[in-house]
């Protein structure tokens, strides 16, 4: 199976490390969005789509791109990391890629650290940072592993 993980991430790396998990156990090629455009989805047989999740949503360039792809009977899943590593936050980027016909095979999330002040003076996302310090961790990469063996399958 040929593979391909499609993601965004620049703030603290923090989804690029669980691109890479999945990229080893899958062989994929992996593409940081940010610096990649045009990208021939045709020949591979599994995508997995990722970003950071910010002021509650996933990454707009990442959304916008999957916008524009034909996905038709493709199989894909979704991951993301925050601050609270739920995969409420994938919702949106699902349903967008069921629309263009795709066949979600999965859902993953985990935590991911950030400095609580590069967002809001709110306190309660300095609880949450403190949460979040350190993912994701080796939990994290443990679970990812276990994740993409059953998108495998």
């Amino acid at each position: 199976m040929k593979s391909l993980i499609i993601y965004c991430s620049s703030y603290k790396g923090n989804t690029e490390k669980i691109a890479e998990v999945f990229a080893k156990i899958t062989k994929a090629e992996l593409i940081n969005l940010k610096n990649c455009k045009d990208i021939k989805i045709e020949e591979y047989d599994l995508i997995g789509f990722g970003a950071g999740v910010y002021k509650e949503s996933m990454s707009p360039q990442l959304l916008s791109y999957v916008d524009k792809l034909n996905l038709k009977n493709k199989k894909v899943f979704v991951f993301s990391t925050s601050g609270v590593g739920l995969t409420f936050y994938n919702k949106k980027l699902i349903k967008l890629l069921t629309s263009k016909g795709a066949i979600c095979k999965g859902s993953f999330a985990c935590k991911g650290s950030f400095v609580s002040k590069d967002f809001s003076n709110n306190k309660i996302f300095e609880i949450m940072s403190k949460f979040a310090k350190g993912h994701p961790n080796y939990k994290d990469f443990e679970r990812a592993e276990n994740f993409i063996k059953t998108v495998m399958l």
